[in-house]
């Protein structure tokens, strides 16, 4: 009897018991890529996306792509080809998914396009005192421009060089130039020239002159042997030249009251250095006559040389020197008598 009650008490406890709903367990997100990534990434503009995604629940899901990157309803699983973002633009992929009894599993991933290369700068020159430093670079070429003229420049290597290597003893405004190499674009607001130092500090002092009544005298002041040129700096050929050695002087007659006067130490084809001066010699006191034709007849001083001084009588019409030199000698004549007019 007791067994029987029992019995009848438990009944509905164990009936409700079996008719119990078991608990719906969340839609649950195995994958959400984009380009293999599950986490936010930046990539290059423009480039397409491989969106993948697979949701697996105990109900029937409804998926749905959210953000701004996609939208729509989604099957369960699968892979979607997508347009990227543009050029420092960012777009978001969001997956959503619900089951029947409302249970909701999201998840985002962000993708965000590199900005458009801002442009190349060029390493620079350096200009250390009368130093120039020119540097090596894969995007750019460095170039010579003189006195401005950007249409016809040379090229330069890179290297150090003495600054009165590169403008002739200061005879020559030059500007060094990087040029961008083909497909590159230079950064808004590089610095792309550089003015090498062409003033008298800067200046290599190969000789020395002191002048007298009709003639100068000339000394190397170097350890090595120089060049030595003088004459009308815009004349086609030079009134003389000579090689002078470490501490030699010598003393020229000559009937000009300004002449050019150049110096020239070191491989005219390497990295030679350059002394240029404008000299002023007294025409007092000589013994008369007048340049003749071609320049051979020199009037001569009255007065004797002093002792242990080579008077050397004119040299004759030697050429200056190769014709792209001479170029450049006679504009660094006219540069050295503007600079000296102002």
């Amino acid at each position: 009897m007791r067994r029987l009650v029992l019995s009848l008490l438990l009944a509905p406890v164990l009936c409700l018991v079996g008719l119990a709903t078991p608990a719906s367990a969340a839609p649950v997100i195995q994958e959400f890529t984009v380009n293999g990534s599950s986490t936010d990434l930046t990539l290059e503009p423009g480039e397409e996306l491989d969106v993948v995604w697979d949701v697996t629940s105990t109900e029937t899901p409804t998926v749905t792509a959210t953000g701004t990157g996609w939208s729509g309803t989604l099957d369960p699983s699968g892979t979607q080809r997508v347009a990227g973002p543009e050029a420092g633009e960012s777009l978001t992929f969001g997956l959503e998914t619900t089951d029947s009894t409302g249970t909701t599993s999201a998840t985002t991933i962000t993708v965000t396009a590199q900005d458009e290369p801002e442009g190349v700068t060029p390493p620079p020159v350096v200009v250390q005192g009368c130093t120039v430093v020119v540097p090596r670079s894969d995007s750019f070429d460095y170039v010579l421009a003189y006195f401005g003229d950007t249409e016809d420049t040379e090229p330069i290597e890179a290297g150090t060089y003495r600054a009165s290597s590169l403008t002739f003893g200061g005879g020559l405004d030059v500007t060094i130039i990087a040029e961008p190499r083909a497909d590159v674009t230079v950064a808004d607001g590089a610095v792309t020239t550089w003015d090498v130092p062409s003033g008298e500090d800067c200046q290599s002092e190969l000789f020395a002159v002191s002048t007298a009544p009709c003639s100068f005298t000339v000394r190397n002041i170097t350890g090595t042997p120089i060049e030595f040129l003088y004459g009308d700096g815009d004349a086609e050929n030079a009134d003389g030249q000579f090689t002078l050695a470490p501490g030699q002087q010598r003393t020229v007659k000559t009937p000009r009251d300004t002449l050019l006067a150049v110096g020239i130490a070191g491989d005219i084809e390497a990295e030679p250095e350059f002394q240029i001066l404008d000299v002023k010699v007294p025409q007092t006191g000589c013994d008369g006559g007048a340049v003749g034709a071609g320049g051979n007849a020199w009037p001569f001083p009255t007065n004797a040389p002093a002792a242990g001084v080579t008077v050397a009588e004119h040299d004759g019409v030697p050429a200056w020197l190769p014709i792209g030199l001479l170029v450049v000698l006679g504009v660094a004549a006219g540069a050295a008598r503007a600079r000296a007019s102002r």
